[in-house]
C-alpha cells in the first residue's frame, strides 16, 4: 500500500529525466546550481555544463563537484583545482581536489580532501586551524550566529574565524557529510547516523534516516535528504516528521542521488547517476511567470566586450561600428515559449525567438537599445543598453576647429610672409635705386676727374705748340688721338659696359697723349692672359682703369729718370684680374707730395668705392714693390667677376 501510494504521488509531480540521450555528457551528476540570467549549472563526471532548458552548453570538461555562482562569476569546484568564469573571461587555478565551495562577503574558502583553502588574488592559501582539520576531507562549510561550522571526515568543528582562527571546537566525532541552518539550529547530516540537531554546540536531537547521506537541503518548508545508495527522502519541517521517499522502488531509476535543487520556478531537480530528473507539482501550476531578461553578450568587431554592459557611458570610436548584442531570459520548463522584441531607433521589431541581434556599418551618433521578452502573455520588463558611435575624426568638432584655426593660422602666415615680402622686394628696389643712384653719381665723378682741365689744358697747349712748328703729320695724329680719346669718352658715358677691348683701345690714346704731352717720360706695356677669350667678348665697368694710370702719370715718376707701366689682363676662376704695375717712388712717397694729391686721391677713392658697389665678391689693393729693402715702385691690382656678352 505504502509503495502505491508513492507512486501516485509521484505520477501526479510529473517525473522528467534528462541524461545523456537528451545531450548531457554525462549522467554522473554531482551538482546543480542556477546563475542570475537563470541558466541551471550542473556539475558532472566529464565537465561543467549550462543548461537553458532546451540546448546544453559545456563550458569546460573538468570534474566538477561544486559549485557557486556570485553575481556574473562562476565559481567551479573539480578533481585538481578551481575554475573562475567571469563572463568571457576564464581561469584555472590548480589545487586539491575541491568537495565544496564557500563564499562570506568577498571572501571564497574552499573544502578540500586536506583541509580549507582560503582564495587570496589568484592564489589558493591553506587555512591552518589544527593539526586534525588541516588533514581532513572538509565535506561543508556554513557561517550561523556569527560562528563557521565545518563538516569533515573527522567530526564537525565550530570555529570562531576563517582568515585568522583562533578557537576551535570539535562538536562531534562522526563523519559528518552536509550541514544546513535552520532558524537557531544547526542541521548536521553523518555518513551513517541520521541526522544531529544542534544547538551551538549542544546536540539536542538525532534523527535517524538514510545511510551514505550524500547531502541535505532545504526546499520550501522540508528538509530533502539524499543518498548515494538509498534514494531520497523528505521530512516535513519544523517537527523533522518523515513524508516520504524517492528511490527505484517508486519513482526513479536509480538510489544513488548526490544532491537536489529547487530553481526560481519552484521545479526540483535531482542531480543522480542516471542523469538529472525533474519534479514539477501540478497542483502548483505556475500559470503566471513573470519572465526577466538580461543582457548576456557584446561584442565589438568580432571581440568581447561584456564588461561594458555595466558602464553608464559608452564610447566606441567610428571604426568599431560592427555591434552584436546577445540577450536572454530563461524558462527551463518551456524555453520554447520565450519571444523576444527590440529597437535600435524608432519602433519595436516582431516579437521571435531569436536572442541574438547584428548591428553590421552603424552610422556615427547615439543609440540605445532596448529589448523585451515574453512567455504567453507576461512580458518582462524592458532593458536598454545606451552607446555612442564617435564620428569620423575629420566631422568631429576638436577636428573642424583645428581646421579652422590651421587655416586662420595659414592664413595668417601667408599673409604676414606676404607682406614681408612685398616689403622686402620693396626695400630690395629700394636699395638697388640707391646703388644704381650711386654708381651713376660714382660714374659721373669718375667721368669728371677723367678729363681733368689741367690735361685737357695740356693736350690744347701741346696741339697749338704743334700747328707752330709746321709739324703737320704729328698735329694730325695728336689731334686724332685726342679725339678719339674724347668720343670714346663721350659715348662710354651712356653706358654701363664696355668691352675689353675698347677700354684697351682707350687707355692706349690717354697714354699715348700722355707720353706726348708729359714733361715725364716713360713707357707702357699692355698684356693680357684671357684663356682664349676674345676682348671683344668681356664686359667691364666704363672708366675704370684710367684714373689708376693716371695717377701713375702723375705722381709715381720723376721728371728725370724713364718710368714704366705694366698693364695686365688675366682671365682666372671665373674672375677679371687687373694689374697696373710702374717703378715710381711708391704710394706712400707720392702722397707727401702736395702737386694735384688732393685731386687725384678723390679719383682713386670713386674707383675703389665702384669695384665694391659693382660685386661683393670684387677686391681691390694697392701695394709698394720693395726688392732688397728698397721701393721699387707701386702696382694696384683688383679682381672683378668676369663677364661676357655671350
Amino acid at each position: 500500500m505504502l509503495i502505491l501510494a508513492a507512486l501516485t504521488t509521484y505520477a501526479q509531480q510529473n517525473i522528467k529525466n534528462i541524461s545523456v540521450d537528451d545531450g548531457l555528457p554525462s549522467n554522473t551528476i554531482f551538482d546543480i546550481q542556477q546563475d542570475k540570467i537563470g541558466y541551471l549549472l550542473i556539475g558532472t563526471n566529464k565537465g561543467l555544463v549550462q543548461f537553458d532548458g532546451d540546448d546544453f552548453t559545456q563550458i569546460n570538461k573538468l570534474k566538477t563537484h561544486a559549485i557557486v555562482v556570485k553575481d556574473d562569476i562562476i565559481y567551479a569546484g573539480s578533481e585538481n583545482g578551481l575554475f573562475i568564469k567571469n563572463k568571457s573571461k576564464e581561469q584555472f587555478i590548480k589545487g586539491k581536489k575541491i568537495l565544496k565551495i564557500f563564499l562570506k562577503d568577498d571572501d571564497l574558502f574552499l573544502g578540500t580532501q586536506e583541509g580549507v583553502y582560503h582564495l587570496k588574488n589568484t592564489i589558493l592559501e591553506p587555512v591552518k586551524i589544527n593539526s586534525i582539520v588541516d588533514f581532513s576531507i572538509i565535506n561543508d562549510i556554513i557561517f550561523h550566529q556569527n560562528t563557521f561550522y565545518i563538516a569533515s571526515n573527522k567530526g564537525l568543528w565550530q570555529i570562531d574565524d576563517l582568515q585568522k582562527p583562533k578557537n576551535n571546537f570539535r562538536i562531534s566525532t562522526d563523519h559528518i557529510v552536509s550541514l544546513l541552518a535552520f532558524q537557531d539550529n544547526i542541521v548536521a547530516a553523518t555518513s551513517q547516523n541520521g541526522l544531529l540537531l544542534l544547538n551551538n554546540t549542544s546536540i539536542e536531537k538525532e534523527i535517524p534516516t538514510l545511510e551514505n547521506i550524500s547531502s541535505i537541503k532545504k526546499i520550501k518548508n522540508e528538509l530533502w535528504v539524499t543518498s548515494k545508495t538509498s534514494g531520497l527522502e523528505i521530512f516535513v519541517l519544523p517537527s523533522f516528521s518523515f513524508k516520504q521517499k524517492i528511490n527505484k522502488y517508486n519513482a526513479l531509476a536509480t538510489n544513488t542521488i548526490y544532491s537536489v535543487f529547487n530553481d526560481r520556478q519552484k521545479s526540483t531537480f535531482i542531480a543522480s547517476d542516471k542523469g538529472i530528473y525533474t519534479l514539477k507539482n501540478d497542483a502548483e501550476n505556475q500559470s503566471f511567470f513573470k519572465p526577466t531578461i538580461y543582457f548576456e553578450n557584446l561584442q565589438v568587431n568580432h571581440q568581447n566586450v561584456d564588461s561594458l554592459f555595466l558602464d553608464k557611458k559608452v564610447n566606441f570610436s567610428n571604426s568599431e561600428n560592427n555591434i552584436s548584442i546577445t540577450f536572454k531570459t530563461v524558462h527551463l520548463l518551456n524555453p520554447k515559449k520565450v519571444l523576444y522584441r527590440y529597437k535600435l531607433t524608432n519602433n519595436f521589431s516582431p516579437w521571435s525567438r531569436n536572442n541574438t541581434i547584428q548591428f553590421p556599418n552603424l552610422n556615427a551618433g547615439k543609440y540605445s537599445f532596448e529589448v523585451q521578452s515574453k512567455i504567453d502573455n507576461n512580458e518582462s520588463d524592458i532593458i536598454s543598453f545606451s552607446f555612442k558611435i564617435d564620428a569620423p575624426f575629420y566631422k568631429q568638432v576638436w577636428f573642424i576647429f583645428a581646421v579652422v584655426i590651421s587655416f586662420l593660422l595659414i592664413g595668417y602666415f601667408y599673409l604676414d610672409f606676404y607682406i614681408k615680402n612685398i616689403n622686402k622686394k620693396h626695400k630690395e628696389r629700394l636699395d638697388s635705386l640707391k646703388l644704381k643712384n650711386r654708381l651713376l653719381s660714382l660714374e659721373q665723378k669718375s667721368l669728371q676727374l677723367q678729363m681733368n682741365p689741367h690735361f685737357i689744358f695740356n693736350v690744347l697747349n701741346g696741339i697749338k705748340a704743334l700747328g707752330n712748328t709746321s709739324k703737320i703729320d704729328e698735329l694730325n695724329a695728336t689731334i686724332s688721338k685726342f679725339s678719339i680719346l674724347l668720343r670714346g669718352i663721350l659715348n662710354n658715358s651712356r653706358t654701363e659696359e664696355i668691352t675689353l677691348q675698347e677700354e684697351i683701345t682707350l687707355l692706349k690714346n690717354y697714354i699715348e697723349l700722355e707720353q706726348r704731352m708729359s714733361s715725364k717720360t716713360f713707357t707702357y706695356t699692355i698684356t693680357s692672359n684671357l684663356n682664349n677669350i676674345d676682348p671683344d667678348e668681356i664686359l667691364i665697368p666704363t672708366m675704370l682703369l684710367q684714373p689708376f694710370v693716371e695717377n701713375c702719370v702723375q705722381h709715381a715718376f720723376q721728371k728725370n729718370d724713364l718710368g714704366t707701366i705694366q698693364i695686365n689682363f688675366k682671365v682666372e676662376h671665373g674672375f677679371l684680374l687687373c694689374s697696373i704695375k710702374d717703378n715710381g717712388i711708391g704710394i706712400h712717397q707720392s702722397k707727401k707730395r702736395k702737386s694735384t694729391t688732393k685731386h687725384k686721391s678723390v679719383a682713386l677713392s670713386v674707383a675703389k668705392e665702384r669695384l665694391h658697389i659693382l660685386s661683393y665678391k670684387s677686391n681691390f689693393k694697392i701695394d709698394e714693390i720693395i726688392k732688397d729693402t728698397k721701393i721699387k715702385g707701386t702696382k694696384v691690382s683688383f679682381r672683378i667677376p668676369l663677364k661676357t656678352d655671350y
